[in-house]
C-alpha cells in the first residue's frame, strides 16, 4: 500500500476551522484535538461514573457474542478510576455499513494507542457505541458494491409492515437476506478470498437475527484481536442507569431547550450552518411505547407533555408518563442531542472520533454539557480515506490526472476534461474558423450598407445558409470526436465509479466486504497497519 495526503476535499468551513483551531471555533470547542489533552483526561478521570455497574453490563454483552480475551481484559480495566475510554459510534448499516465505519474504528484503535504512550499513568480502552436507537431504517437497510462489470450495485431490504417508528435495536432481518450471497457470487469474479469474506460478513446476518447483534457480531469478527470494547444503550441495565439523566431532562425541559437554541444561534452566527435543527418545545428524548414505537416527547406550556405519534398527538402528565414507565416495558430513549450526554455519563469518554457531521453537531452540545455539569471529551476527527485498486492507477497516470481534482467531486468532470485536458485541436480550429466567417461577413455587411444596400437581404440569406452548413459540419467533427474519444470516457466513467460511487465519496458508499472479496480478510488489518497517524488529511491508499 503506498499512501498520499492532502487537505480534506469535503471539508465545510466548520470543519475547516476545527482542523486548523482557527481562533473562532474556541467558543465551540474548548480544546484542540492535537494538543489539549491533561485537562480533559484528569477532568474525565474524576467525574463520578457508574464504573462497576456498566463493566458488568459490558462483559455480559462482550460474552453474549463472543468477545475476545484482549476485549474481555479492556472491560475488567473499566473499574479503575485511571482507565479512560476513547469512543466512537454508528448506525449498524448492513454488514458494517460504509467504509467510514471501518475508518472510525480504526481511528480509535490508533487514538487509543497513541494516548497510551503520550499517557502512561492512564489505561485507554477503545469502545464502538452501537448506535441503534435509530428508527431510520433507510440508513441501515443496503448495501452498495462495485461489481465485475464495474458497475455500481445496491442491495437493500424491506422494511416489515409492524416496523415503522421502531428502533433498529427492536427490528429482525427479513428473509431476503438468504439472497444475498447467491447474488453476492454472481456479481464478483472468483478470488481465493471470496467465500472466506461472504461467511464472515453474512455469516452474523441471518433471517430473524437482530440487526444491531449481527452489526456488532461483525466488528467483534474484524477486530477481535484489538481488543474493541462494543456497547449496546439498549440494554436494561444501562437505560436504568440514565434515568435520573433522563428524568432531569423531562424537569427541566424549558431551560434546556433555552440553552440548546442559544447556542445554536451562536453557532448561526458565526458562519456555521446548524447540524442539529432546534425544535421548538422538544425534551431531546424519545418515548418507546409499549408497542415498541419510538415517538418524539416535546413539553407544553401548561406542564404536560406530548406524545408525537405521525397521526396523533398524545397528552400525557408528567406522573402518567412515569406510570406507564414503571408498570409497562416502555423505554426512555435519547435523541441526537442526548445520546452523547448518555454516553458520557456512563462511560470514562476521553475522547470521541467524530465524521465531519457529529463535529458540527458537537459544537452545538457545548451548552449542553455545561447544563448538566459533564466535562466534554475531546472531539477527534476519523481518519479519511480513498482505496484506490492497481487497475485504475494505470488510467489516471494515462489521463495525468492528480487526486485532488478527481476528489473536487465535479458533476460535469468528464465534459470538463475533454474540453481542458483531450485533444482540443479540431475543436479549437472550428470555434477559430467560424469566428473568421462571422468576423468576414460582419465587415462585408458594413462595406454592402454603403455601396448597395440591396444587397442586404441577398447577404443575409447567405450568411444563413452559411451558418446552417457550418453547424451541420461542425455536428459531424463532434460525432466523430466523440467517438474516438469514447474509450477515454468509459475509462474516465471507470474512475470516477470507483473513486466517487454514485457521485458521492467513496467511504461513504462502498462496503468493505468488497474489499475483503478481492483481497482477503486481512486487508482491515493491512489498512489498518498502513494507516497514517495524521487525521487532518484525506489519505489516498493505493494498492
Amino acid at each position: 500500500m503506498h499512501i498520499k495526503s492532502f487537505p480534506l476535499p469535503f471539508a465545510t468551513s466548520l470543519l475547516s476551522d476545527y482542523l486548523t483551531d482557527a481562533p473562532n471555533i474556541r467558543s465551540f470547542f474548548p480544546t484542540d484535538f492535537r494538543n489539549d489533552w491533561r485537562e480533559v483526561l484528569a477532568a474525565r478521570s474524576k467525574f463520578s461514573l457508574p464504573r462497576k455497574a456498566v463493566q458488568e453490563a459490558l462483559e455480559r454483552q462482550s460474552r453474549a457474542r463472543g468477545a475476545s480475551a484482549e476485549t474481555l481484559a479492556n472491560i475488567a480495566k473499566l473499574s479503575d478510576p485511571n482507565t479512560l475510554a476513547v469512543v466512537t459510534g454508528q448506525q449498524a448499516g448492513m454488514l458494517g455499513g460504509p467504509l467510514y465505519t471501518f475508518y472510525k474504528t480504526m481511528t480509535v484503535l490508533k487514538l487509543t494507542a497513541s494516548l497510551q504512550q503520550r499517557y502512561p499513568q492512564y489505561h485507554f480502552i477503545p469502545v464502538f457505541w452501537l448506535e441503534v436507537n435509530d428508527s431510520d431504517f433507510a440508513e441501515i437497510n443496503h448495501l452498495h458494491y462495485i461489481d465485475k462489470q464495474n458497475e455500481l450495485q445496491r442491495l437493500s431490504l424491506p422494511e416489515g409492515a409492524h416496523d415503522q417508528l421502531k428502533p433498529i435495536a427492536a427490528r429482525r432481518i427479513s428473509g431476503e437476506i438468504g439472497q444475498w450471497r447467491q447474488k453476492l457470487q454472481e456479481d464478483f469474479f472468483d478470488t481465493e478470498f471470496k467465500a472466506a469474506a461472504l461467511d464472515r460478513f453474512l455469516g452474523r446476518y441471518q433471517a430473524s437475527h437482530s440487526y444491531a447483534e449481527a452489526f456488532a457480531g461483525l466488528l467483534n469478527d474484524c477486530f477481535r484481536a484489538y481488543g474493541l470494547v462494543l456497547i449496546d444503550p439498549t440494554d436494561d441495565a444501562l437505560l436504568q442507569l440514565s434515568v435520573p439523566r433522563f428524568q432531569q431532562a423531562l424537569d427541566e425541559a424549558p431551560a434546556l431547550y433555552a440553552r440548546f437554541s442559544d447556542q445554536s444561534e451562536a453557532v448561526a452566527a458565526a458562519g456555521y450552518p446548524a447540524q442539529i435543527k432546534p425544535v421548538p418545545q422538544q425534551t431531546f428524548l424519545f418515548f418507546q411505547d409499549e408497542s415498541g414505537q419510538r415517538v418524539r416527547i416535546d413539553y407544553r406550556d401548561d406542564g404536560r407533555l406530548a406524545l408525537n405519534y405521525p397521526d396523533k398527538v398524545q397528552n400525557v402528565t408528567a406522573a402518567e408518563l412515569r406510570q406507564r414507565l414503571n408498570a409497562t416495558s416502555a423505554r426512555l430513549l435519547p435523541n441526537v442531542a442526548m445520546r452523547p450526554l448518555m454516553q458520557d455519563s456512563l462511560l470514562p469518554t476521553a475522547a470521541y472520533v467524530a465524521g465531519p457531521g457529529e463535529i458540527a453537531y458537537f459544537a452545538q452540545l457545548g451548552a449542553l454539557y455545561r447544563y448538566f455539569e459533564i466535562p466534554m471529551p475531546v472531539i477527534y476527527p476519523r481518519h479519511s480515506l480513498t482505496i484506490v485498486e492497481g487497475k485504475l492507477q494505470k488510467n489516471i497516470r494515462k489521463f495525468a490526472l492528480d487526486y485532488p481534482t478527481l476528489l473536487a467531486n465535479r458533476p460535469d468532470f468528464i465534459q470538463y476534461y475533454l474540453e481542458n485536458f483531450g485533444d482540443q485541436t479540431l475543436y479549437r480550429a472550428l470555434e477559430n474558423t467560424g469566428k473568421q466567417i462571422d468576423e468576414s461577413l460582419e465587415a462585408l455587411q458594413k462595406i454592402i450598407e454603403t455601396a448597395d444596400p440591396t444587397l442586404l437581404s441577398p447577404l443575409e440569406k447567405t450568411r444563413q445558409s452559411i451558418d446552417n452548413n457550418f453547424q451541420k459540419f461542425s455536428s459531424r467533427i463532434t460525432r466523430s470526436l466523440e467517438e474516438k474519444s469514447k474509450i477515454e470516457v468509459q475509462q474516465l466513467e471507470k474512475i470516477l465509479a470507483n473513486l466517487l460511487p454514485d457521485q458521492n465519496y467513496q467511504e461513504r458508499v462502498l462496503s468493505m466486504v468488497y474489499f475483503c472479496i478481492k483481497y482477503g480478510l486481512d486487508f482491515v488489518d493491512r489498512l489498518y497497519a498502513a494507516l497514517p497517524d495524521a487525521v487532518d488529511k484525506h489519505h489516498v491508499v493505493e494498492l
